[in-house]
């Protein structure tokens, strides 16, 4: 019994470390991300765009930093429009908001959406707020402290007009000169260059972001109210057919403030997942989309699951053998060659985000911390009852 939970515990750490060298090794033939190739053909065939900003306990300043990505676009001015939309009883934003816009109503046609029905914080309740008020026949969506290139909206417009794509995602980094937040920045080079390709290719699923997002309107006239709202209008899309593309640029935002927003912003994404399971169920819909879903969750939830059961396998291995007797030394250091081994695979293969985000040293000893971190935040979402915004501080 005893030997074969140490087999057990190899086995979770080599079958971690499979997963990550198969994941890294099909995303780098995927090549997901893409440009338009027919920019100055198509220039004089734009439609009207309508950015949507949900503000929701924001300073002046973040709303700003959004706003002047939006007005420095080379998209015409003529068909683009701006709308932040603000919950009435949240004071301090629309105060903060309507400072923000005044510095920008020259150079961007924007207005202020007022949501009046404020009782129930989600993010989706804002935005389809301020869809009823929209013109454009395509819709983007950002969040207050986003930073992007000057010509993302149009080449995200140009690549829905050239593919046929219904709806257009990007990169979103997230990022803090904090140890934190140079990890999660870490985190969404992996997440965006590795597992969105990997999953795109193997589940036909392109899990979308919130941010940096663009739809048809005539595809999408509300956004599905769930604590992970993009994540859902991904699956949505993907069951109706309907196709997702992913443009090659990015938007840089704040990660959290600190550790316990972080977790609030986990807790949201892992209920918010949840969430959208059970609603596709409740839909009826074939076996074998929800199984590709099903595939897609133990692929995104596997690998934090993994390392916090081998985590907590290695701490009751330990003491066992020091406490207990039940093993010998031989057995601890046995563990430990095989996670160092695993752990200096995983940093080869991510080797160039490594390299973007810290020292591999530094990452050595911090990224074990953090992926225990996920994990435990993983496993026990399930059990932490929200059913709102829950707001990432930043």
């Amino acid at each position: 019994m005893l030997a074969s939970t140490i087999t057990l515990l190899e086995a979770l750490v080599l079958i971690g470390t499979v997963l990550w060298i198969t994941q890294y090794s099909i995303s780098r033939r995927a090549h997901a991300y893409e440009r338009p190739s027919s920019v100055n053909q198509q220039i004089n065939q734009l439609p009207k765009v309508s950015i949507i900003i949900p503000a929701y306990r924001e300073k002046r300043q973040s709303i700003e930093k959004t706003l002047d990505s939006l007005s420095s676009q080379n998209y015409p001015r003529n068909l683009m429009e701006v709308l932040v939309v603000v919950d009435r009883d949240d004071v301090h934003t629309l105060n903060e908001t309507l400072k923000a816009v005044e510095t920008f109503l020259n150079s961007l046609n924007i207005k202020v959406i007022i949501n009046e029905n404020a009782g129930r914080r989600l993010k989706a309740i804002a935005i389809n707020n301020a869809m009823k008020h929209v013109s454009g026949s395509i819709v983007g969506i950002y969040d207050a402290d986003d930073v992007f290139p000057r010509d993302q909206v149009l080449n995200a417009v140009l690549l829905m007009m050239e593919k046929n794509y219904a709806a257009v995602g990007t990169r979103v980094y997230r990022f803090r000169n904090t140890v934190l937040g140079s990890l999660m920045y870490l985190e969404s080079l992996v997440w965006y260059n590795a597992i969105v390709p990997f999953l795109r290719t193997t589940v036909k699923i392109t899990p979308l972001s919130g941010e940096g997002l663009f739809i048809r309107r005539d595809v999408v006239t509300s956004i599905p109210e769930s604590l992970a709202e993009d994540a859902l209008l991904s699956l949505e899309l993907s069951r109706r057919g309907y196709g997702i593309g992913l443009l090659d640029s990015y938007v840089y935002e704040l990660a959290p403030l600190n550790i316990a927003s972080f977790i609030r912003q986990r807790i949201r994404w892992n209920k918010g997942y949840a969430q959208n399971f059970l609603l596709i169920l409740r839909q009826g819909v074939r076996a074998g989309y929800v199984l590709r879903i099903l595939v897609m969750y133990v692929l995104i939830a596997l690998p934090p699951a993994l390392l916090i059961v081998s985590a907590v396998g290695f701490a009751t291995v330990v003491y066992m053998t020091i406490i207990v007797k039940a093993f010998t030394m031989d057995v601890i250091y046995q563990l430990i060659l095989a996670i160092l081994l695993s752990e200096l695979v995983v940093l080869y293969l991510i080797r160039d985000y490594v390299h973007e985000s810290m020292s591999m040293g530094r990452a050595f000893v911090l990224l074990p911390i953090y992926w225990f971190l996920l994990g435990t935040v993983t496993i026990t979402s399930p059990f932490i009852p929200i059913n709102n915004w829950l707001k990432t501080t930043r």
